[in-house]
């Protein structure tokens, strides 16, 4: 008899979302990323048509911020040395989540 259910083999995205919470398990590491590194990084992007010096120096200073919980909290090696398409894959996932989320604000669709 076969199961009601069927299990789906988990998707890129997903294997890496795993990955990110078992190489972040730190809570001081998790918010050096997401409470700080994540906004100066933001800062950067918004920073580059007006003052691209100061954008390069807020991106390399939230990458020192981010490692730095990696090397002294964590222990481990960030990912972005293991696989550096990893940060961009999950950027582009996550705003693509956002934008979809602002999209049903906007048309009141529950999704």
């Amino acid at each position: 008899m076969e199961s009601a259910t069927t299990t789906q083999a988990p998707g890129r995205l997903d294997k890496m979302r795993s990955k990110y919470r078992e190489d972040h398990q730190n809570p001081v590491n998790h918010f050096l990323h997401v409470g700080v590194g994540w906004p100066i990084m933001a800062l950067a992007v918004i920073l580059v048509p007006f003052r691209p010096w100061w954008s390069l120096g807020l991106f390399c200073l939230s990458y020192a911020i981010m490692w730095a919980g990696h090397f002294i909290f964590e222990r481990n090696l960030p990912t972005v040395f293991r696989h550096p398409s990893t940060p961009f894959v999950m950027a582009w996932a996550v705003i693509g989540q956002i934008a979809s989320g602002v999209g049903r604000l906007v048309t009141g669709k529950r999704g």
